[in-house]
């Protein structure tokens, strides 16, 4: 959490599920020292910044869809005070698993933010701005040809290819189990160095 600089922060998860889980503590001990943090409620005993986040509000104004993400609360936030520009820096949601669901949240949004005149600014290397192409005419783009049929070359000549990838996660599995081997051998032996010798 070394962030350079921020003026607000977001934690929209439930405060009471998911971040009760021991390996968020260092997480929510941070959060607790933040100035200014939208939650899904005010804490102020528990968390000294938290402010309520007006979702009641902000789903009047967009809707009751989209909300798929971190990141749609806070572009609903951010146009919603209508500032002349939207920068989006570290947001690609490639990924297809986590955020094949989250994507389209975060286009609506884009979207909303066009329609009112605010400039989108995002680094040339993200492809958030990018579109899916519209079913039915995506396959008049060449890309999608090349990528499909690459795909297909894949899946199909190595129709095993799940299998190939689940042995070799088995293999990097088996490895890391004899490297922890190695290093509690070797903390075995500096143990014994350091208490009987």
């Amino acid at each position: 959490m070394d962030l350079p600089r921020f003026d607000v922060f977001f934690e929209i998860h439930g405060m009471d599920t998911e971040l009760r889980d021991p390996k968020y503590a260092d997480f929510v001990k941070w959060l607790k020292q933040q100035p200014k943090v939208y939650m899904q409620e005010a804490r102020p005993d528990e968390y000294p910044g938290s402010v309520k986040y007006p979702f009641d509000e902000m789903r009047e104004k967009f809707g009751r869809f989209f909300w798929t993400s971190s990141l749609s609360y806070m572009l609903a936030l951010a146009i919603d005070k209508k500032p002349e520009a939207i920068g989006l820096f570290g947001v690609d949601m490639s990924a297809h698993e986590e955020y094949g669901y989250q994507r389209p949240g975060c286009h609506y949004f884009i979207h909303e933010a066009e329609k009112a005149g605010i400039d989108l600014v995002v680094p040339f290397e993200s492809d958030i701005l990018f579109p899916h192409p519209p079913y039915g005419f995506r396959e008049a783009s060449q890309m999608w040809w090349k990528q499909n049929t690459r795909w297909k070359e894949l899946y199909g000549k190595r129709s095993g290819i799940e299998a190939e990838i689940a042995q070799l996660r088995a293999q990097i599995a088996a490895k890391e189990a004899d490297a922890a081997v190695l290093a509690g051998a070797m903390e075995q032996a500096q143990y014994a160095c350091n208490t009987y010798s």
